[in-house]
């Protein structure tokens, strides 16, 4: 999807489950995720509002899976996770990897609830053509 679509889907009012937004143009990366979290609505940190990063990457399923109590739906971001990149998978006992592996399945046998009650938004500098990042592409929206 090109960024002058999700502009569009946007401006309609249209929000999607997943999104992964990446590339060098960050402005337009930001603009999006604020476009985003417009229509989201009220968003209340550690309750209907997560973000996580390479650090803390470890809790994205948890997080997932945690309902959001008093909200239809709850909204984690995902920044500079590292999880598609090729460089994490070759670390074996990588959390990055484990993470990745155990989303990617997560979200192949949860596609339908997951997307009723999450809003996901990846944050990335580069991603690279992985298993994940065709799940991800063929659930969500990819931007680059």
């Amino acid at each position: 999807m090109t960024s002058e679509a999700l502009e569009k889907e946007l401006s309609q009012g249209k929000l999607n489950s997943i999104y992964l937004l990446y590339g060098e143009e960050t402005y337009l990366l930001e603009t999006a995720v604020k476009k985003i979290k417009k229509l989201f609505g009220e968003k209340v940190t550690g309750i209907n509002y997560i973000e996580l990063d390479e650090e803390t990457i470890k809790n994205l399923i948890q997080e997932i899976q945690m309902p959001c109590f008093g909200y239809d739906k709850k909204m984690v971001v995902v920044k500079n996770s590292g999880l598609f990149k090729k460089e994490a998978k070759k670390k074996a006992n990588s959390p990055v990897k484990e993470v990745r592996d155990n989303l990617e399945e997560y979200l192949k046998k949860n596609a339908e609830d997951v997307m009723q009650r999450i809003i996901l938004i990846f944050i990335e500098d580069t991603v690279e053509k992985l298993n994940i990042t065709k799940t991800i592409e063929s659930i969500g929206r990819s931007i680059m």
